[in-house]
């Protein structure tokens, strides 16, 4: 398993989901980036051109398996427009849980 976590304005965030959920994510959490995180965090990447500083943004965090991972990373770049993947990380499970 891995988690996914990604930034994309919140006008593509609807067509980003269809598209992870489509590629075979298990589960999707959103949540809302303020806008003083979006320019500290995010910088000159997008947040700093005059169209974001107008538009919401949105985190994503995708849980998928590990074999459907590269088919998710290939639909959110596929899809937004502009977006950032903040990080990939596997999840590891401790022995004898479910």
């Amino acid at each position: 398993m891995k988690h996914i976590t990604i930034v994309v304005s919140a006008s593509e965030m609807a067509a980003v989901r269809i598209a992870v959920f489509t590629a075979g994510a298990n589960k999707l959490v959103i949540a809302p980036v303020s806008h003083r995180t979006c320019i500290g965090e995010l910088g000159d990447w997008y947040c700093g051109t005059p169209t974001a500083r107008r538009e919401d943004h949105m985190r994503l965090r995708v849980t998928s398996d590990d074999n459907r991972s590269d088919d998710i990373i290939s639909a959110i770049l596929s899809t937004a427009h502009a977006a950032k993947i903040e990080n990939i990380t596997p999840v590891f499970r401790s022995v004898g849980t479910a």
